[in-house]
């Protein structure tokens, strides 16, 4: 089977498996992990930092995004763009009106109502996924975007992926372009 068969496969299954969780067990999961990502000394020395608005079954971010911007922290967030096939990172005020249903109907900043951040400003990054290896690798949704944005972010900066257990799996297929997170955080 191809590499890219294997991560139709594991994909396929993670997100079975991610979906059939609790509600209760998410929302419980996601409070302690967001509560040990604002502990992080790396989160509490940035000033970007660039999240992205929870979809489905993913893990609930609305804690570090509030307690971000609480604490004065620009929060940006991802939103696709069609054209060049990348993600750019706008501002996030905390409003949910300022934000629309982008590709997939994941939600996104609103160009008209947000300001674009370069790459070189975020310092710390939250990076969703599908599945990933105890090392950082990560499998995505298939789209190579984050792969791309994590690439293009400061050497300085930390890439951090909140997961719940069942997303941790002994190797993750992967190709040359496929990168790792600075750290892995689950319970």
């Amino acid at each position: 089977m191809d590499i890219k068969q294997q991560k139709i496969q594991l994909r396929k299954l993670i997100l079975e498996k991610r979906d059939g969780l609790a509600v209760a067990y998410r929302i419980g999961i996601s409070e302690a992990i967001s509560d040990r990502i604002l502990s992080m000394n790396s989160f509490k020395q940035s000033r970007v930092v660039a999240a992205y608005v929870s979809f489905g079954s993913e893990f609930q971010t609305d804690i570090v995004i509030n307690e971000s911007l609480r604490l004065g922290k620009k929060i940006v967030l991802p939103k696709i763009e069609c054209s060049s096939r990348l993600l750019s990172f706008r501002t996030f005020s905390g409003n949910v009106n300022e934000l629309l249903s982008g590709r997939w109907g994941i939600p996104e900043p609103d160009p008209e109502k947000s300001q674009l951040v370069d790459y070189s400003k975020i310092d710390f990054m939250v990076v969703p996924g599908v599945a990933f290896s105890k090392q950082g690798f990560r499998l995505g949704y298939g789209g190579g975007y984050y792969d791309s944005a994590m690439s293009s972010l400061p050497k300085s900066s930390v890439t951090v992926a909140p997961v719940f257990p069942i997303q941790i799996v002994p190797d993750v297929p992967r190709e040359a372009h496929d990168l790792k997170v600075d750290v892995l955080l689950t319970i």
